[in-house]
């Protein structure tokens, strides 16, 4: 690669957009890449090797070619908005078990919406929009239909937490209320309508609800 060129704004801006330090960026290349390697990179004060581009290319779901127009032209990633920041992407359902391994920002469906986090940095953090009225409680903690939750990855699933998760197929993920009774599990719906549901070790987790956020007429409530 020719020193003229740069990628390292661009991988600053993509490392910034998730919220990862240099060390989840290195951990994500295999160890190909150390942080203060990375580090240099970003600040355009060393050219990373072709392997170590296409390295960095790849945990973020592009290519090279796009990483340097980037850098070049000083543009943030395609599809980021404004406040890229603090914002994250509210994916479809059947990818959400998908997308908390893999948040690759060139796997999203074209016109993904982005709706800002609850936490600041949001790390790891996605949207999914409520489809049901499953969670529509008649009073209390209620997640209606149309609602956008903030599920986290990265926590640790505790009785009584809002978890989002499946059996089986990871395509076919559900939003329940995780409750625990001695050595049982179950999903519970805040809607009365719905009933428990017992489940067994097959059952995988893929994130904790952390938040919601519901657009109204004259704005939005959080």
């Amino acid at each position: 690669m020719k020193e003229k060129y740069s990628i390292g704004a661009a991988i600053l801006n993509r490392r910034t957009l998730r919220g990862w330090s240099l060390q989840r960026v290195c951990d994500e290349t295999g160890g190909a890449i150390y942080p203060s390697s990375l580090s240099a990179i970003e600040k355009g004060t060393s050219v990373p090797s072709v392997l170590n581009a296409y390295a960095l290319a790849k945990v973020y779901g592009t290519t090279v070619e796009a990483l340097i127009e980037e850098s070049m032209n000083d543009t943030p990633p395609p599809t980021a908005p404004a406040e890229s920041a603090k914002r994250v992407p509210v994916v479809p359902w059947n990818m959400a078990a998908d997308w908390a391994i893999r948040p690759e920002i060139g796997r999203l469906p074209s016109g993904t919406p982005w709706e800002i986090s609850p936490e600041n940095p949001p790390g790891a953090i996605f949207g999914l929009v409520v489809s049901d009225d499953t969670m529509h409680a008649p009073s209390g903690p209620s997640f209606p239909m149309g609602g956008t939750i903030f599920v986290d990855p990265r926590r640790e699933a505790e009785p009584n937490d809002f978890v989002v998760g499946y059996t089986g197929n990871p395509a076919e993920v559900t939003f329940k209320k995780l409750i625990k009774d001695g050595s049982q599990r179950y999903l519970r719906a805040l809607n009365p309508q719905f009933p428990m549901v017992s489940i067994d070790g097959n059952f995988k987790v893929v994130g904790v609800v952390i938040g919601m956020t519901m657009r109204v007429a004259k704005g939005l409530i959080r």
